[in-house]
């Protein structure tokens, strides 16, 4: 029997970025394609159950495994939307090693309490999916740096485009970095006679 709920750690895009992403899909993109409503955009980090009814205590396993704290946020660099065989996603560019990194992080916070990620074989690959269907267009140029706030436990029924936010954990906030500001605008140290 195929799965009718999936259950899956992630982040949701924030409303007024999920209304710009879905203006930016190309219009006429096919007749097969159909794009998700934008509320529904997020980013998967990874799938963590899937059952054929619900799983009403697996909120509070990931509670649990969650109660010390979570790592740093961590920024996503995308880069264009493009089309695939199935769909349209926007896509990440360049480096992605700070987000591998929250990623495994997360991983080892729920390992304990006998919760692994699914599907992970061909390894992380983090994009937003915005549709699904055959479409075909020249891939766009979207430059958009976005560091998620909160981690969400999203229970998915299958085939029928619904998500459901169990419930979201707020991220540590991301290290910053330490740079030289204004440096020449600082008074001088204080000097003492010996």
């Amino acid at each position: 029997m195929d799965p009718m709920f999936r259950y899956f750690l992630g982040f949701q895009i924030p409303a007024d970025r999920a209304g710009w992403l879905a203006r930016r899909l190309p219009a006429g993109t096919g007749d097969l394609f159909a794009g998700l409503k934008p509320q529904h955009y997020h980013l998967t980090l990874c799938t963590i159950e899937e059952s054929g009814a619900p799983l009403p205590f697996l909120r509070q396993r990931v509670s649990n495994a969650f109660a010390a704290g979570l790592p740093a946020a961590a920024t996503i660099p995308f880069g264009r939307i493009v089309a695939r065989d199935m769909g349209a996603e926007l896509v990440t560019a360049g480096r992605v090693a700070a987000i591998r990194s929250l990623y495994e992080n997360i991983v080892a916070l729920l390992a304990p309490h006998g919760i692994e990620p699914m599907h992970r074989t061909s390894g992380l690959r983090p994009h937003v999916t915005l549709g699904y269907g055959k479409c075909d267009f020249a891939p766009l140029p979207t430059a958009w740096n976005w560091t998620p706030r909160d981690l969400a436990l999203i229970e998915s029924h299958v085939g029928h485009r619904r998500h459901r936010v169990l419930q979201s954990w707020t991220l540590a906030p991301p290290a910053q970095a330490a740079f030289a500001f204004m440096e020449d605008a600082l008074p001088p140290p204080l000097r003492f006679a010996a």
